[in-house]
């Protein structure tokens, strides 16, 4: 039986989450932007620097607005390691500040950068979980060297000439077979070529209209015995060196006194 309050928290449970979300949210998306506020004096010392003529005055005033809002950016991300360079950058521009504009010693200028790094780091480590930037996507595999016979083969099916289809299927096994035994290629690549190229202009003359001639089934038969010829002798000559390393290892093994 289910009491009360285990209605109430069924209830309650979505909303509660759903806040936190949308608190979450706006807190990544406020993160950071409390830095550029501890700058905004230097507004109008940058004015002030420009009506004086002082170039110093006016990079020291540039950088101590322009790095925090490249730490603010740093911040924004949430990657992994981005509150550690935020907090560098405003260390650099507090101690830019300091020696350029305050035109104090290095040593002052120093102390305050630490300052400032040491503050950046108390005030945002921690505050949003840091994620691992996204890995790069893996570079698509090199297409294989049957990738383009395979994809004419596969248009010359897409035109569903049923002429060609005992071809088709001759040549698909052809592909089938040099897929598996790649080496063999070379043997094959001529035949691939003046194949496919006399299957493309046959479909397309057909795709366009033209009355099929005569030795055409013929030129068909011929091309689909052809396919099957080299898929026997590619076999063949596999089976001949398969029976040649049979016959060396058994005279091996009869030298080495083991038959």
């Amino acid at each position: 039986m289910l009491r009360p309050e285990d209605l109430r928290s069924r209830h309650t449970e979505p909303l509660r989450v759903k806040l936190e979300a949308r608190f979450s949210r706006f807190r990544a998306g406020t993160r950071g932007l409390l830095l550029p506020l501890f700058t905004w004096p230097l507004l109008f010392d940058l004015v002030v620097e420009v009506v004086q003529g002082d170039s110093r005055g006016v990079v020291a005033a540039l950088l101590g607005l322009g790095l925090p809002l490249l730490a603010v950016r740093q911040l924004r991300r949430g990657r992994v390691g981005d509150t550690a360079r935020a907090a560098v950058l405003m260390a650099v521009a507090t101690g830019l500040v300091a020696l350029l504009g305050g035109k104090l010693s290095p040593l002052i200028a120093l102390m305050l950068a630490g300052g400032a790094w040491l503050g950046t780091r108390l005030l945002y480590d921690g505050a949003v979980q840091e994620v691992e930037p996204p890995a790069a996507p893996a570079p698509p595999p090199p297409p294989g060297p049957l990738a383009e016979s395979e994809a004419r083969l596969a248009r010359l099916r897409e035109v569903g000439e049923a002429r060609l289809a005992p071809v088709l299927v001759s040549m698909a096994a052809v592909l089938e077979d040099l897929s598996a035994r790649p080496e063999r290629l070379p043997l094959a690549r001529r035949f691939l070529t003046v194949h496919l190229d006399g299957l493309e202009r046959i479909a397309d003359r057909l795709a366009a209209g033209a009355e099929p001639p005569e030795g055409l089934n013929q030129l068909l038969l011929d091309l689909q015995g052809a396919a099957e010829g080299l898929i026997a002798r590619l076999r063949a000559e596999e089976s001949a060196a398969l029976d040649i390393q049979v016959k060396v290892l058994a005279d091996r093994l009869r030298q080495e006194g083991y038959a």
